[in-house]
């Protein structure tokens, strides 16, 4: 503000400046002039009778009243003065830049300070015979104290205006500033006493305004909202898993406390002890699931991206759940309209499908059927595994990829589930740049759609590509799901 109320105050008085000096040297100009023209009409030449130079001096500046008080003279390139007015009492000197121009038959305007400390203005007009200069210069000067005082006294009101108008626009500026921050202020007193004591019941209440304060607390309380409910899925993760651990850890101790209450015959040693070794190794699975299951989420995991042929990786996947397809006796169905190879980490990629179908076959009834259609379109391809089972609950469907949950926990504990399996599949599915979704409806089955694209690059990481085609032989343990 203060910059721009200076450029305003130089640009105001300049403006005021040049007006001043313009009319003051169109003054001059008029005087010189009608001098000069006055001469002419009376036919006599400038060279003869000096006396009649004076008196048309006096003449013209004899009743200066309120006027601008100028002073003339009539003076030769020698410096000798012919005329001047009676009022002067200068010598208004003849640069050599007047008479340069004086010699083309142009005027010239100049600026004098003199030894006394007086100000001149001062105007040179060359006397011309027959547009030759004669020799002779009408000299025509007047003070600039008026001038000066004028300009002083613009300078002081543009000084104290400016300065008012500054300090009024501090004062507005600060208190305006103060009134627009003051629901910043709001809000971060607000925020601060937020997730206290983890909770994030409060929010921020919206002003009436519809404005960018509005939207500001709009998108705070949308924050809050996420982030109460990753607290709260947190929590139960971590309730869930303290759950899932301490079932075969209880199991495992029971069984040792048991064997050692008495002597036992190595049979019944054995007996125990192969309980505790499959207590062991469900409660390993479970921990394993998790490591990988985190190393996705936290997308520490390197793809190895390959070449791979549909039709062959569809015949490993369905061998290696061909036990769980037998065991149920479900008719597995596979409609394949998709790309005939596809860039992927086969390995990964096969455990995601491997828990989705495991999901289906757990979901079926008993001589069931589940599909698996694959399907490409211009950036990606879809494998939708489908069941016809009981459904998903639309309550259960927002939660339905949350760590360790079970729509039905009774059904899925019998089963074997733990809550693991659809997690990791949509972890997976996200490292490979892809989504994993559900459509569901209660009684009629569900329908998981894992969408991969095209390329050699999944979310952002740089994946190594192996030149040749191969068919994917699986690695992974799938995981039991919900």
């Amino acid at each position: 503000m203060a910059l721009i109320f200076i450029g305003i105050g130089i640009g105001v008085y300049r403006v005021v400046e040049d007006n001043i000096m313009q009319s003051l040297d169109a003054t001059l100009m008029t005087s010189a002039k009608n001098i000069r023209d006055e001469n002419i009409t009376a036919k006599r030449s400038p060279f003869k009778g000096s006396r009649y130079w004076e008196s048309l001096f006096d003449d013209f500046f004899g009743n200066q009243k309120g006027q601008i008080k100028a002073y003339a003279q009539l003076i030769d390139t020698s410096g000798a003065v012919h005329a001047k007015t009676r009022n002067i009492r200068v010598r208004l000197p003849v640069s050599r830049h007047a008479l340069s121009r004086a010699d083309q038959g142009q005027e010239s305007y100049e600026t004098f300070i003199l030894p006394s400390g007086l100000v001149l203005r001062q105007l040179s007009l060359p006397v011309m015979k027959r547009d030759r200069f004669t020799g002779h210069l009408i000299q025509v000067a007047s003070s600039m104290t008026e001038t000066n005082q004028t300009l002083k006294s613009v300078k002081r009101m543009l000084w104290i205006t400016l300065s008012i108008g500054l300090i009024i626009s501090v004062m507005f500026g600060y208190q305006l500033t103060r009134w627009s921050l003051r629901p910043v202020t709001q809000v971060t007193t607000a925020v601060a006493s937020l997730g206290i004591n983890n909770d994030f019941d409060k929010r921020l209440k919206l002003p009436p305004a519809q404005d960018e304060m509005r939207e500001l607390m709009k998108t705070f309380n949308e924050m809050i909202d996420r982030l109460e409910d990753a607290f709260m899925r947190l929590r139960r993760f971590s309730g869930d898993v303290s759950h899932e651990l301490r079932t075969p850890i209880a199991v495992m101790r029971g069984e040792a406390e048991l064997a050692l209450r008495r002597e036992r015959s190595p049979g019944e040693y054995q007996e125990s002890l192969r309980t505790v070794v499959k207590e062991a190794e469900n409660m390993s699975a479970i921990v394993e699931d998790l490591l990988l299951l985190a190393r996705a989420q936290g997308k520490s995991i390197t793809l190895q991206s390959e070449t791979v042929h549909v039709e062959g990786f569809l015949t490993s996947l369905v061998e290696s759940i061909k036990p769980e397809l037998d065991r149920k006796e479900i008719d597995l169905k596979i409609v394949n309209e998709g790309k005939e190879t596809l860039e992927m980490s086969p390995g990964y990629f096969s455990l995601a499908l491997k828990n989705l179908l495991l999901n289906a076959c757990k979901h079926s009834p008993q001589g069931g059927v589940v599909e698996i259609k694959v399907s490409s379109t211009y950036g990606d391809t879809r494998f939708d595994v489908i069941d016809h089972g009981e459904g998903i609950p639309p309550e259960s469907l927002p939660y339905i990829f949350d760590t360790f949950f079970r729509a039905d926990t009774a059904r899925n504990r019998g089963s074997g589930g733990v809550g693991i399996g659809l997690s990791l599949a949509k972890a997976l599915v996200s490292l490979h740049g892809g989504n994993l979704t559900v459509e569901s409806t209660l009684g009629e089955g569900a329908r998981f759609r894992a969408t991969i694209p095209h390329g050699d690059k999944f979310d952002g990481f740089a994946v190594s590509k192996k030149k040749k085609a191969i068919e994917m032989v699986p690695s992974a343990r799938p995981t039991m799901s919900t």
